[in-house]
């Protein structure tokens, strides 16, 4: 049996044009190679209604659902937390998974001299740190962590968060 996917490429900048899509079909070839044939790719911008549509309208017909992109600490990283809308499930904060972003934060504010995190930065991590009850959290990619979230009834595709997949993709397990 071969598994379909529909692909949600998030970002006003993506959208717009400011930035080609490079991930969606990226993404795409290294699911075709693992024998997932991927049936859409839908571009959406940083609006709530947006991506809980273009999740609904493939997860209507698809198996799966991959997004990639708005799981930053920003607030029109909404991917996280719409995700968890849709499949039904309530965010709650993982406690080590907040400590392992606030390190990396420390240490890329080390590298780049500007001194210790601030309250902006913390409000970042918390935000980035709060998950979909029943997800499975995957390593971060930089301070944004990857997630698999099954729908909480049981019925519908997965969703599968991908924060940066042409850098790395970890429900296709390749990186670049």
């Amino acid at each position: 049996m071969v598994v379909r996917a529909g692909v949600v490429v998030t970002g006003t900048e993506v959208l717009t044009g400011r930035v080609a899509d490079a991930n969606g079909p990226w993404l795409a070839e290294r699911l075709r190679l693992l024998g997932v044939d991927v049936g859409r790719i839908v571009v959406v911008g940083d609006r709530r209604e947006d991506l809980a549509g273009a999740i609904r309208f493939l997860a209507a017909d698809h198996a799966l659902v991959i997004t990639t992109g708005g799981l930053g600490p920003t607030a029109d990283d909404l991917t996280a937390e719409v995700v968890a809308e849709v499949q039904g499930r309530s965010a709650h904060l993982d406690a080590a998974l907040e400590e392992q972003i606030t390190e990396v934060v420390a240490s890329l504010h080390a590298q780049r001299g500007w001194g210790e995190p601030g309250r902006a930065a913390a409000v970042g991590v918390r935000k980035q740190a709060m998950v979909p009850e029943g997800a499975h959290v995957l390593a971060p990619v930089g301070t944004a962590p990857g997630l698999v979230v099954p729908p909480a009834t049981g019925d519908g595709p997965r969703s599968w968060c991908c924060p940066v997949p042409r850098a790395s993709c970890a429900p296709c397990g390749t990186t670049r």
